[in-house]
């Protein structure tokens, strides 16, 4: 196969495990982060650590700064949500007419940021299902299988979708086309909504949370709360797919979620793009969100620690 040119913007888990499937089937990969995390992975290169695909080491080209790099033909973006807008701006240089870009992000407003600034015609809407953590900046430890959903924003089949299924096969990822890829992206922010936010809050692992049975009631009430949100823009959640993501946590067990991670890491959690993009369009809608309200701000209030500690207080 052609060794086609991809860019990989994000060295966290999730982009050192599919950058480096991608590298490993002989594609041009370019991994993309700040000055400091560059210097350093360049002198430890990457590490992959996996039951399911084998370990594997390598040493990528990995810069911060894209002036130098050719057109690109895929763009994986692999950053924290509240980043999109400004890595859309550095990813301009490297776009081309046939540049197809992918966010494995987690998230509502990805796409529409990134189709806004790069072209509606650039960007596939994708939903990420990987558990991997990241050690030492370096080395992702995949603790289970990872699939890709992707499909056209328009939901029409297109020729680039198989073409990047041929792609994505030949470097052993899994993953299957959606004709309806805005369904799969609210379903799971309905998912991450809930069970972030409540496992952030509590620093629970999902494993926990749904041994204890007491607490799902108010997570149906946050799923429900969303869902109400996506059929005022048009996407309609059926009850039997809110019981289905309810159910998926046996299958998880304990596993933190990436909110929780980063608060034991005094990093800024992805609470916006989670349950704040949820708010603001439901007070733009008219419609009442008290659950999601609640646990919001009991996070932003638990936040403030972080917040106090970044400023050296």
């Amino acid at each position: 196969m052609k060794q086609y040119n991809v860019l990989v913007y994000g060295t966290g888990a999730v982009g050192i495990y599919y950058g480096g499937k991608l590298f490993k089937a002989g594609f041009n990969v370019v991994f993309v982060d700040t000055p400091e995390k560059t210097a350093k992975l360049n002198k430890t290169g990457l590490h992959i650590q996996s039951k399911i695909d084998h370990d594997f080491s390598f040493e990528p080209v990995i810069v911060s700064d894209l002036k130098d790099q050719p057109p690109q033909d895929i763009i994986l973006v692999c950053v924290k949500a509240f980043q999109t807008y400004d890595i859309a701006l550095n990813l301009l240089p490297v776009v081309k007419p046939s540049t197809i870009t992918i966010s494995l992000q987690n998230g509502l407003e990805n796409e529409k940021i990134l189709s806004d600034m790069l072209g509606k015609n650039l960007v596939i809407g994708a939903v990420l299902f990987f558990n991997g953590e990241l050690q030492n900046d370096a080395t992702v430890v995949q603790k289970a299988p990872g699939n890709i959903v992707f499909g056209e924003l328009d939901h029409q089949r297109s020729d680039r979708e198989e073409w990047l299924s041929e792609i994505l096969s030949h470097a052993d990822i899994d993953h299957r086309i959606s004709n309806s890829i805005t369904h799969e992206i609210w379903k799971k922010l309905i998912w991450n909504n809930a069970y972030n936010a409540i496992s952030a809050l509590t620093q629970t692992t999902l494993g926990q949370i749904y041994r204890f049975e007491e607490i799902l009631p108010t997570i149906r009430k946050m799923m429900n709360e969303v869902k109400q949100v996506a059929a005022a823009e048009g996407i309609e959640i059926s009850g039997q797919t809110i019981d289905e993501l309810i159910n998926l946590n046996p299958k998880y067990g304990d596993v933190k979620t990436s909110m929780l991670k980063d608060i034991e890491a005094n990093r800024m959690p992805e609470i916006e793009p989670l349950v704040g993009v949820i708010l603001q369009k439901a007070k733009k809608l008219g419609i009442s969100t008290p659950v999601n309200q609640t646990i919001y701000e009991l996070i932003q209030l638990s936040l403030s620690r972080i917040n106090k500690e970044s400023d050296g207080e």
